[in-house]
């Protein structure tokens, strides 16, 4: 399954909607959004192009939460089950401790995040909204029995062209 991540969109909705349709062109099958959407537009158009998703609130998002039960948005950290395996969601890193599910996501810092320690493969997209680096972030993660396959996009700010760096790390067997 190949699970689209991303995170930070902050007010630009434009770099948010570049995001989501290239995960959908790169075949993702679920979303995941790890908070600071700020705005409701985003899930608006998570909602219109019929993907499934979830997203965590984020710190920016406080206005967000008179509509969590208009779209598929919850508080942090958010437990799940996804092809096979346990994942933690989160805004803020503060809640990755314990390492008690197999995938963690988290954003918050801006910073792309791609570690295995061998059991946990933990996850921060960077931003979408290239706030602080210059550019516009986001990442697939596609697993198989074998392996995880991490994709990371990048874009600089005023330039069409995403590139990629992609890790792959083996699973232990069972």
């Amino acid at each position: 399954m190949k699970i689209g991540i991303m995170s930070d969109t902050h007010r630009k909705t434009g770099r948010a909607k570049k995001v989501i349709d290239l995960l959908l062109k790169e075949g993702v099958e679920f979303i995941l959004h790890a908070g600071d959407i700020v705005e409701e537009e985003v899930l608006e158009y998570l909602e219109k192009v019929h993907v499934r998703y979830v997203a965590v609130l984020g710190n920016n998002d406080f206005h967000l939460y008179k509509v969590v039960d208009k779209y598929n948005l919850t508080t942090e950290p958010h437990y799940f089950k996804l092809a096979g395996k346990t994942w933690k969601l989160m805004h803020y890193p503060k809640y990755m401790f314990p390492l008690d599910t197999d995938i963690i996501v988290y954003g918050h810092t801006h910073d792309v995040d791609i570690t295995f320690n061998g059991k946990n493969l933990i996850l921060n997209p960077g931003e979408v909204c290239a706030r602080d680096h210059g550019f516009s972030t986001c990442m697939t993660l596609d697993i198989t029995d074998e392996k995880y396959i991490v994709t990371l996009f990048y874009r600089k700010v005023k330039t069409k062209e995403w590139k990629t760096k992609v890790k792959e790390f083996t699973l232990p067997k069972a």
